[in-house]
């Protein structure tokens, strides 16, 4: 696909607060139309994970609105050079946007609507044989939820979507239309991790046959709300594993954890560093297992946000932030 390209002196990025928690996710820089800026999660952890110096080559695989662009580009200027990839063409020309408006830097940077596990290729395109780190932010950003039409939230009415790229496969609705509820039930079960997971796809498959189909994010929540006992419920919302859930599958989200992590592993330059921020323990069961088996660890445990950090921005308080470090002897 054709890059987004910024000719090499920008910067970008933002900070501050979320609203309620709804899905894990990575919470972008910049107001966006919602009277909300947002700060990136574990700002301080990443930096320090990423060991950033002038001049080195920075794969950033889930760019965002770059809410970690800013401080990346800060770190390898001058003559460092920041990759920017993100799926979703619509949040990656807000991050051009977002790294357009600041003088100060002096990297060359350029933005790929892409895949994270098609950096090889962009790499090439590049001109480049290898990077030096690649940082990953797994899962969804508040731009995505908060905006109603993407269908990712169950809190805002919106047509269910959910594809991180809206030219790219099929939405929400039409998947829902044709599943089985043995599958649904897997499915719910398996990346929702969510108890209810039968009585929640015999009420979804129940209700598109008497209406004829589900169609509003609204309409699909208050399905699933009815089908969790009441005296059951927790403090999360009822619908949040189910709808995080069919965000995965219908993105293939795992799928491309496991694909972009090997990607990264080729990729990486020898005593390069790979960083990841995932939101549920599935995507950190991935993450653990990879850099445990591949690379040299950083440190044993993931770092986790504070208290303070977990107050201010409620999404994330989920979030877990590994780091590993190419070594070929490992790797053998």
């Amino acid at each position: 696909p054709t890059p987004f390209l910024l000719a090499g002196r920008s910067g970008g990025g933002g900070s501050i607060v979320t609203q309620d928690e709804e899905q894990g996710g990575s919470d972008p820089a910049g107001d966006y139309g919602h009277g909300m800026i947002h700060v990136p999660v574990l700002r301080r952890e990443v930096l320090d994970s990423l060991d950033l110096r002038p001049g080195l080559v920075v794969v950033d695989g889930t760019v965002g609105a770059a809410s970690h662009g800013r401080d990346i580009v800060t770190g390898i200027s001058p003559e460092g050079q920041y990759v920017g990839l993100d799926r979703d063409p619509e949040i990656l020309a807000r991050a051009q946007a977002a790294l357009g408006g600041a003088a100060d830097a002096r990297a060359r940077i350029s933005f790929h609507s892409v895949l994270y596990s098609q950096m090889r290729g962009v790499l090439g395109e590049l001109g480049l044989t290898a990077c030096d780190r690649v940082f990953l932010d797994i899962g969804v950003s508040s731009m995505q939820i908060d905006t109603p039409e993407r269908g990712f939230s169950f809190q805002l009415d919106g047509a269910l979507d959910m594809r991180m790229n809206q030219a790219v496969g099929q939405p929400l609705g039409a998947w829902l239309q044709r599943v089985s509820e043995k599958e649904l039930a897997r499915v719910i079960h398996e990346y929702g991790e969510e108890w209810y997971s039968r009585r929640i796809a015999q009420a979804i498959v129940q209700a598109r046959e008497r209406r004829g189909g589900l169609h509003r994010t609204l309409e699909l929540a208050d399905v699933i709300r009815r089908a969790v006992p009441t005296g059951r419920r927790q403090k999360i919302h009822p619908a949040t594993r189910t709808f995080q859930a069919l965000r995965i599958v219908i993105n293939d989200e795992l799928g491309e954890l496991e694909r972009g992590l090997q990607a990264a592993l080729e990729c990486l330059s020898e005593q390069g560093r790979l960083v990841v921020i995932t939101f549920h323990s599935l995507e950190d069961r991935i993450v653990k297992r990879f850099m445990r088996d591949h690379m040299e660890l950083a440190f044993r445990r993931p770092m986790v946000p504070t208290g303070e950090e977990c107050r201010a921005n409620p999404r994330a308080r989920s979030a877990k932030l590994r780091c590993a470090i190419k070594n070929s002897e490992v790797a053998a």
